[in-house]
């Protein structure tokens, strides 16, 4: 039995366009519309039809570049329309449009192409709300969720503030850090710094008998060397504390032994064993000290 087919009605293959549609949306939810001649001159977004051996959302970023100049890493699918011979086409067509977001922040320069004669920037409250939208385009809009602009201002706004208070909290955390770090790195330093200074200094006042030029001279470049030991200690703000003649303190001093002497009173130094220092409020090395006990 055969089957006559020539009453079957189809639609001619080149009157059934698959397209894709852009909307792109920035976060105060305004979208990017453009006056389009092709539609009746009614206002749509950017988008056009699929090329053979293209993906859906390959296209759809051709698209977009082509007509705004916008280079797209990534879409966000919205949904897919029907609309068979819209009357405000130009041409006879059955279009299937796949629609995508592409999400921008504010409103950029979009220098878009000769397919559009003027462009606007609404909301989707806006746009459904006048009669210059074109048909497709209004039956997209349905799929696309936006937030209320006040809402989003509020969301912003709050998200800005936090922002605001954290990037401060963490300077002021970054500043108090990199000031600790380097009176720690300095403090280790002078600690190591100190003993070669005390030791040049005891070195020094070692008594030699003879005056032997080649002793004096050698204990001139010492004497020189230590001052600079010296200068470099106070340029860092480096105290040598006083000892003798002072009242022994356990926070400052260690009492290495205890003589007796009528010089001094009781509980009195008598005696420098080896230097202490300080640098502003803080002991950097405690003195040895000979205390006087009667």
């Amino acid at each position: 039995m055969t089957h006559n087919t020539d009453n079957i009605t189809q639609k001619p293959p080149e009157k059934i366009s698959i397209i894709t549609g852009i909307f792109i949306e920035n976060e105060k939810g305004e979208i990017w519309f453009g006056r389009m001649p092709k539609w009746s001159d009614l206002l749509a977004i950017p988008g056009g039809h699929l090329d053979v051996q293209e993906t859906l959302e390959d296209g759809a970023k051709r698209e977009l570049f082509e007509e705004t100049g916008l280079k797209a890493e990534e879409l966000e699918y919205v949904g897919h329309f029907e609309m068979p011979y819209p009357e405000q086409y130009k041409k006879p067509k059955h279009f299937i449009a796949f629609n995508y977001r592409y999400r921008v922040s504010g409103q950029p320069e979009i220098a878009f192409n000769d397919e559009f004669s003027e462009a606007l920037w609404l909301t989707k409250e806006e746009a459904l709300a006048r009669e210059d939208v074109n048909e497709l385009t209004r039956m997209s809009l349905s799929a696309v969720d936006t937030i209320p602009e006040q809402e989003i201002n509020i969301d912003y706004k709050d998200q800005w503030l936090r922002a605001q208070a954290d990037y401060a909290n963490l300077q002021k955390e970054t500043a108090a850090k990199r000031s600790e770090w380097a009176s720690m790195s300095e403090w280790q330093i002078l600690e190591e710094f100190i003993p070669v200074y005390d030791n040049f200094k005891k070195a020094f006042s070692m008594n030699i008998d003879g005056e032997d030029k080649q002793w004096e001279s050698w204990k001139q470049g010492i004497g020189y060397i230590m001052k600079q030991f010296g200068d470099i200690l106070k340029q860092h703000g480096i105290e040598e504390m006083e000892t003798v003649g002072k009242p022994f303190d356990p926070s400052l001093h260690e009492s290495v032994s205890e003589e007796s002497s009528d010089e001094y009173d009781d509980g009195v130094i008598i005696r420098e064993v080896d230097a202490g220092y300080k640098k502003g409020g803080k002991i950097l090395k405690v003195a040895r000290v000979v205390v006087n006990k009667k």
